[in-house]
């Protein structure tokens, strides 16, 4: 990157979006490198201060977060826009965490003097532990668990305890129903019946809709190993909802894949607007409603000015 010659992070942001890095260079090396990472004026080889801040001599670590808790700022974005307006005194840094890297710098709930840690700082306790308290909550699932990390938020920085479990223990995370001891498994970690057993179990429901469906999975009573959207997860063997329930309906969405499109479809509108009559859409809107099944035969949706109402050449037709 020093090789570049890039002067600041707006360089190297136009640098990174202009599709001429390398793919084994990251795009946020602060991330990437968070062991080694020194700031940005060492990554691209200015200084180890932003240029702005290159060359200044700042106050000592003490003063500067005395000066910043003085501020009564809440956050480090409060902080970043203050600099960036131009209201620091000139020996107090824009990036003190950069400046003052192993030099005093804790983090910037200390600096700022709120006490809050950002996430990716904080020490947790052990997966097992957090686990366990989890699941004395008696949470039903992921929403309740997020409801209740928000309202808590406080209680759960005391306990160590992350709100996202799942992003910090990845190793040991095993789905929400293993978090909070419910049972329940993911989709992408169940062990679903075949195709034809669990069309053949749906079947037997005597469901008529898709809402129908939508409901009783709701209930609780879907076996586990029947998933609550077939669509998807037997995507290779899926025809349709009609086929899933055993009752040969079609959903509108099923039905649009079907349809013509707007240019084979607008001759066969002309000359059925010739056969029956019609010359505007109240007259096609009173045909539709008496021959929808000729529709269906043909491909055509029963509100194309609907349908096919950004399709420039549906505009222009008369």
């Amino acid at each position: 990157m020093r090789s570049l010659g890039l002067k600041s992070k707006t360089k190297w942001e136009v640098y990174r979006k202009s599709h001429k890095k390398p793919d084994n260079i990251p795009t946020n090396p602060q991330n990437s490198y968070k062991k080694d990472w020194k700031g940005w004026g060492d990554w691209l080889g200015t200084t180890n201060i932003s240029g702005r801040d290159r060359h200044k001599q700042f106050r000592s670590f003490g003063k500067v977060r005395a000066f910043a808790r003085s501020l009564k700022l809440k956050s480090r974005k409060e902080w970043e826009k203050l600099a960036r307006a131009g209201k620091l005194p000139n020996d107090i840094p824009r990036l003190p965490d950069n400046t003052y890297k192993n030099k005093g710098w804790t983090n910037w709930g200390d600096f700022l003097g709120t006490g809050t840690i950002a996430s990716r700082d904080r020490e947790f306790i052990s997966f097992e532990k957090a686990r366990k308290f989890a699941r004395k909550l008696g949470l039903k699932g992921q929403i309740e668990w997020t409801e209740y990390a928000t309202t808590h938020k406080k209680l759960l920085e005391k306990l160590k305890i992350p709100a996202a479990p799942s992003g910090h223990y990845k190793n040991e995370f095993m789905g929400w129903g293993d978090w909070l001891g419910t049972g329940n498994i993911q989709n992408s970690q169940r062990e679903f019946w075949s195709f034809k057993k669990a069309r053949s179990f749906a079947r037997e429901l005597g469901l008529k809709t898709l809402v129908d469906w939508k409901e009783y999975c709701k209930s609780g009573k879907i076996p586990k190993n029947i998933p609550t959207n077939p669509n998807r997860t037997y995507e290779k063997e899926w025809i349709s909802w009609g086929d899933w329930l055993g009752n040969d309906k079609i959903t509108n969405q099923e039905k649009a894949k079907n349809w013509l499109s707007v240019h084979k479809a607008i001759p066969i509108i002309q000359e059925l607007a010739k056969e029956y009559g019609f010359k505007n859409r109240t007259g096609w809107t009173k045909f539709a409603r008496t021959h929808k099944k000729l529709l269906e035969k043909l491909h055509i949706p029963i509100e194309p000015f609907d349908v096919f109402s950004r399709e420039k050449v549906w505009r222009n037709m008369k």
